[in-house]
């Protein structure tokens, strides 16, 4: 058997014959039970794959590819690779220079203890370098090891490894399209199933991966996160196909009604999930599509499909995903018009559709929507830079974002700052989402989105975020009408005379001007601020990156100041200028980096050359490093248990305002059912008597013949709502990385109790 590494001095000698059972033998090693088979094209074979066949079925008379990649089915959308295979291509610089970059790069793996199969993959002189990872590799790690390669190996494509749930590469005994057959050329067949079916640890690609940074250059802070926003989403590199007068995208056939748009202009990428969407920044959606999703559909024919293709084609051009445009259809109040996408006619009134159905549907619209956004001209807007005519709402959050990148680092350094941070965060996003910049602020909907508990909100509210100028509050909450309180963004404010307190920083003149500011509050409204950064759909785009970080509960172990460490070196950060960026000192920044090692998030490496020392964010999910810990369900929690307290809130409102009926009026109600009576479809679930223990007769407003039992309330509304199935949604959502947002989850799985007000029991 050959030594570790790559030898390519010849192919292994082979008769036509053994080509099929190569190839079935090969393909014994696949990730799935399906392969993807190539398409007609004239007389031969397309470069394209439209068709998925079993393994069973492959044959050398047609060109067939082997996926990469292997779906999650715990974690619904997320995949794993389990081969990294780099292709170099002959047409981008000739068969001499593939050879020469194949030899470079398996000696590179060599090194790394990486063994690798060299594949030649026809007649034009490519190669296919295959290498496995039997326990996987998350497509962050194998988005940037592709990044760094391509930068020193000019003849890579790293096409097969940005798609990780359509990715494929052509294995070894599968014809060419222009004749042949992929050999091997330093392996037989058995020796490379051993060496593929062994394959190396994921620790030494993030160590391959880590030396192919360094000497490219390339930024190596980069995370599952991060590459959601990033990397992940990469150009399309195969333009469309044309075949026998139908337009191919990805393998799909393309309606006529959008191929007769013209050429793609937009380039389209696919997320980590592999749903299309454009290569655009994200944005909030503007004025337009804010209407358009409040319009009520008309009754005609096709007067549904038209609007919700309308509408998702405008969250298409904004650079949403499958992912952000689901939650929004999971809404029904944000997005009336869509109904469509949930549910069906029956003649006399619309039906919910079952979940596979409404999935189905949904992933059928946004792909044409993809597909015809990407033919729309191009806008100022698709730059990260740009700027555009904004909601009220999406201006409104632009506008406290900027204000808290330019109040400067030590102001979130204090004790509560992280914490008010993230707040700040919760409610920019509520600001942009809604469009309104008047949000009804449920402390426990902000809570879920900053990762704290709702009494942190309430309490921070309270006593710094509504003081200090950072937000009012517009209108107050009421507890008896399940209200929450509104707040906007605060234009000014006074000080307290509290010494804790710190000035938010707004649109005030110069500190001369403004007798009310007393000159012991050094805050961040004087004249010599850093003025905000003009770059507002920047500061947008990357908001629910953001939230989806600091609602990690990984903060429950490690404390929200080191995710504003980590936060630091993931925007690029040297450890050098740790202290300055954070306002932190040396030992708490010390502290911080041990945390992370300790969990692997972080990698501290020192250059052999220099002995500087720099961090490396590892494979690692926030979600892995929080489950070791115990904390990595604590939003999931968060949700079931809102949900709850909002019901039994509910329960508990309408209660006393029986309790303060008239005695006639409650004897012509008659008597109400027992507590824990089953509530049956079309029965009012807050109609029964509310859980209260034995004991003598209560005295003033709430007559009963004890006080009343929260807890109890608590478990009975617990079991009717189906508590627990709250619970497993929410960490569906945290494992994939999804913002978590409340209202959608109940949406999502109550739509009778959404229709409700969501922020009941707010304050």
């Amino acid at each position: 058997m050959p030594p570790i590494g790559v030898s390519i001095s010849g192919l292994v000698d082979v008769t036509a014959s053994e080509e099929q059972s190569i190839l079935t033998e090969f393909l014994s090693l696949s990730p799935g039970r399906m392969h993807r088979a190539a398409g007609p094209e004239g007389a031969g074979w397309g470069n394209y794959y439209p068709d998925s066949l079993p393994n069973s079925e492959a044959t050398t008379a047609r060109p067939v590819a082997m996926y990469l990649a292997r779906r999650q089915w715990a974690q619904n959308d997320v995949y794993r690779f389990l081969f990294v295979v780099f292709d170099l291509d002959a047409s981008r610089g000739g068969a001499v220079r593939v050879w020469a970059d194949a030899l470079a790069l398996g000696k590179l793996l060599a090194a790394h203890g990486i063994r690798a199969v060299p594949v030649a993959s026809g007649p034009g002189g490519g190669v296919h370098l295959w290498t496995s990872v039997p326990k996987g590799m998350s497509p962050s790690l194998a988005l940037r090891i592709m990044e760094a390669a391509q930068a020193l190996f000019p003849t890579l494509d790293t096409s097969p490894m940005t798609n990780p749930a359509a990715g494929a590469v052509r294995p070894p005994g599968s014809l060419h399209r222009k004749g042949g057959f992929a050999r091997l050329t330093a392996h037989t067949i058995g020796e490379a199933v051993v060496i593929l079916r062994s394959g190396s640890a994921v620790e030494r690609f993030e160590d391959f991966a880590a030396t192919l940074e360094a000497m490219a250059g390339a930024p190596a802070l980069l995370d599952e996160r991060r590459a959601a926003t990033t990397t992940a989403f990469r150009t399309e590199t195969v333009p469309a196909q044309r075949v026998a007068g139908r337009e191919y995208q990805r393998g799909r056939v393309v309606p006529p009604s959008i191929a007769a748009r013209g050429p793609v202009l937009r380039p389209i990428a696919q997320d980590a999930s592999g749903h299309d969407r454009i290569a655009v920044p994200w944005r909030p959606v503007g004025t337009k599509a804010l209407a358009a999703l409040h319009r009520t559909p008309g009754t005609g024919a096709g007067d549904h499909q038209r609007i919700v293709h309308t509408v998702l084609v405008m969250l298409a051009a904004a650079g949403w995903s499958y992912d952000q445009a689901a939650q929004l259809v999971a809404d029904k109040r944000a997005s009336p018009a869509l109904e469509w996408l949930r549910t069906s006619s029956n003649g006399a009134r619309r039906v919910a559709l079952s979940p596979a159905q409404a999935r189905s549907r949904m992933k059928r619209c946004w792909q044409l929507a993809v597909w015809d956004a990407a033919r729309r001209p191009r806008r100022a807007t698709d730059t990260p830079d740009a700027t555009e005519a904004l909601t009220e709402g999406a201006a409104a959050a632009a506008d406290l974002l900027a204000r808290m990148e330019a109040v400067g680092a030590a102001y979130w350094a204090r004790q509560s700052g992280p914490m008010d941070r993230a707040i700040l965060r919760a409610v920019a996003y509520l600001m942009a989402r809604s469009g309104s910049a008047d949000v009804s602020a449920s402390c426990r909907v902000v809570a879920v989105l900053a990762g704290c508990h709702a009494d942190t909100v309430a309490q921070a509210l309270r006593e710094r975020l509504l003081p200090d100028g950072w937000l009012a509050e517009t209108a107050p909450a009421s507890l008896a009408g399940g209200i929450a309180r509104r707040i906007a963004v605060a234009a000014e404010h006074q000080c307290p005379t509290s010494e804790h307190h710190r000035c938010a920083l707004h649109t005030l003149p110069a500190v001369p001007a403004t007798p009310h500011k007393t000159p012991v509050h050094t805050g961040s409204d004087r004249s010599g601020n850093t003025p905000p950064p003009p770059a507002l759909n920047v500061l947008l785009s990357q908001l629910p990156a953001k939230i989806v970080f600091q609602q990690s509960g990984l903060w429950h172990s490690l404390g929200h100041h080191a995710a504003r460490t980590l936060e630091a070196l993931e925007t690029g950060v040297q450890l050098s200028q740790l202290t300055v960026a954070t306002g932190y000192g040396e030992d708490t920044i010390r502290r911080h980096l041990d945390a992370l090692q300790t969990v692997q998030v972080i990698q501290i490496r020192t250059d052999p050359r220099t002995g500087r020392q720099r961090a490396v964010r590892t494979s690692r999910s926030l979600y892995e490093a929080a489950a070791e810990l115990g904390t990595a369900t604590r939003t999931a929690e968060q949700v079931m248990t809102a949900v709850v307290d909002q019901e039994r809130a509910r329960w508990w409102s309408r209660d006393v305002e029986w309790c303060r009926e008239f005695i006639e009026v409650k004897r012509e109600q008659g008597m109400r059912a027992p507590a824990d009576q089953m509530v049956l479809p079309g029965m009012d679930p807050y109609d029964r008597k509310y859980p209260r223990f034995p004991g003598a007769k209560s005295t003033g407003s709430q007559p009963g013949k004890g006080r009343a039992d929260h807890r109890r309330a608590w478990e009975i509304e617990a079991q009717r709502i189906g508590a627990l199935e709250y619970f497993a949604a929410a960490d569906e959502l945290a494992q994939a990385g999804r913002v978590v947002e409340l209202p959608a989850v109940r949406s999502q799985l109550a739509p009778q109790i959404a229709e409700t007000d969501t922020t009941a029991a707010a304050a």
